[in-house]
């Protein structure tokens, strides 16, 4: 990686000069502004942009020209840029742009923790904080172009440096940048994700009109996603702040580790590549896992599923399958969660069969609405008609066991993780005639090939992320079979 960096060199724009095609046009640099549009690439935008910022243009023509432009790569193939033979980093010092990431406070963004000089380090220059410095421009707005190619074997990582009050570096992870991972020391970012493993991505700020809130989505891309042309499967979870890794902003304590466990079901041939969406919950997360309300410590809370099941399906699907390779029809594509995740999982399967081949929810909170009387999942499945012929397939499991006497099957909330309503919604699927079990659930290559439902019970297992962790390659083998 180093010697391909060496190879090219590395240039940065000179401050008198332009810094591409559209420079050279005999354009008055204050209508670069103007030239930054979707008609352009990322790259002659950026251009663009760097001629405006160097320009008379007024402070809010040269905002909304900055705003054009991380908007239009962000949708594109987001930050850092990267051309055939050219890597653009771009860093701008605004609380709008950096946001948190991670759950370290140390990398927040703070004025006087993001001082100039604010440089770029990382494997393509040996980690030299101090060799590559980033151009100011006005509005805050850091750049450099480096003369480098990126190859498929090249997961680059990188980190950002600046300066606190006291004169010491301080690193962070690039907040614009789309790929990243964790370490250690939390978020890292990634130029593009190599071929040897997966990476994680944002697609930031993403706004649902039916919620009235946007929120940033976290996704799992498998390996070698960036330097091909290959279409996959999707699988939606919820509480996707939990699912990768414990540095993710708003983090439990655990960590479903979802990423790892594709990678080593797909390293192993027991499952197909796929990419993973994972949509964090939020303060309305008990309003929006539920699709009617019910009693909790003497309130009626929740009952906003169809707002947030809108989301899902008329919203983020839409963006995810025109920013993302994915493979679009119902038959490639899957809903997942656990607790009150696995809950509206069902829901919006019920609701969106069209859009929902595989259903699937871990430790689920099916007994949802039995305190008021309103219909629980359980009663909303062995009410639906044509259940049996939708050719939905569904996951269900559970931890814990049964209560002394054992599952009544008609009193609600029993026995320990939903153990007992788990099992209610296995004998409602039966009735309708959804029995096709794997003949062998530990079968690294599950059998036959119209299984319809998948059944599983750990004895004792507890209702936590630890738990779905490690039950969590069982829905991608039935999900996503080679």
């Amino acid at each position: 990686m180093l010697a391909t960096l060496a190879a090219c060199g590395e240039q940065g724009l000179p401050p008198d000069a332009g810094s591409g095609k559209r420079a050279d046009a005999g354009i008055d640099p204050v209508e670069h502004c103007g030239l930054v549009s979707p008609f352009g690439s990322d790259l002659e935008n950026y251009d663009a942009l760097v001629e405006c910022l160097r320009s008379e243009a007024e402070e809010s023509v040269m905002r909304d020209a900055v705003a054009t432009f991380v908007a239009l790569a962000e949708s594109r193939e987001g930050f850092p840029l990267v051309g055939a033979e050219r890597v653009v980093f771009v860093y701008v010092r605004s609380a709008q742009y950096d946001r948190e990431d991670d759950a370290r406070p140390e990398e927040d963004f703070n004025p006087g923790r993001r001082r100039e000089p604010v440089r770029v380090a990382g494997d393509f220059n040996n980690w030299d904080g101090a060799a590559a410095e980033l151009q100011r421009e006005s509005g805050d707005f850091f750049h450099r172009s480096f003369k480098m190619i990126v190859a498929a074997d090249d997961r680059w990582r990188y980190k950002l440096v600046a300066k606190d009050s006291t004169g010491e570096d301080v690193w962070f992870s690039d907040p614009l940048s789309r790929r990243f991972d964790f370490d250690e020391n939390g978020r890292i970012s990634i130029v593009r994700g190599g071929d040897a493993q997966g990476h994680l991505e944002t697609v930031r700020e993403v706004v649902s009109q039916s919620l009235g809130i946007a929120r940033d989505v976290y996704l799992y891309l498998p390996r070698g996603y960036d330097f091909g042309t290959d279409r996959y499967p999707v699988l939606y979870m919820h509480d996707g702040n939990n699912l990768f890794d414990t540095g993710q902003p708003n983090s439990a304590p655990g960590t479903w580790d979802v990423d790892a466990v594709s990678e080593a079901e797909t390293g192993a041939g027991r499952v197909r590549e796929h990419l993973i969406v994972g949509i964090p919950n939020n303060a309305n997360r008990m309003g929006e896992y539920t699709h009617v309300k019910e009693s909790i410590d003497g309130q009626a809370l929740g009952g906003d599923g169809d707002k947030y099941a809108r989301f899902v399906v008329q919203e983020l699907k839409p963006l995810v399958d025109a920013r993302y390779r994915t493979r679009r029809e119902r038959e490639h594509t899957a809903i997942l969660g656990s607790s009150l995740g696995g809950l509206i999982s069902f829901y919006i399967g019920l609701k969106h069969p069209e859009v929902f081949k595989y259903v699937g929810g871990m430790s689920s909170s099916f007994w949802w609405g039995s305190e008021l009387g309103n219909p629980t999942m359980t009663d909303l499945y062995a009410g639906a008609a044509d259940l049996s012929t939708r050719g939905q397939v569904f996951y269900l499991d559970s931890g814990g066991g049964p209560p002394l006497d054992g599952c009544s099957m008609e009193a609600r909330r029993e026995g320990s993780d939903n153990y007992c309503d788990t099992l209610r919604m296995k004998a409602a699927l039966e009735a309708k005639g959804i029995d096709t079990y794997p003949d062998d659930p530990n079968a690294p290559l599950l059998q036959p090939e119209n299984i319809d439902i998948f059944h599983w019970h750990e004895p004792g297992a507890e209702h936590n992320e630890a738990a779905w962790n490690a039950r969590m390659f069982r829905p991608l083998r039935l999900f996503f079979r080679p």
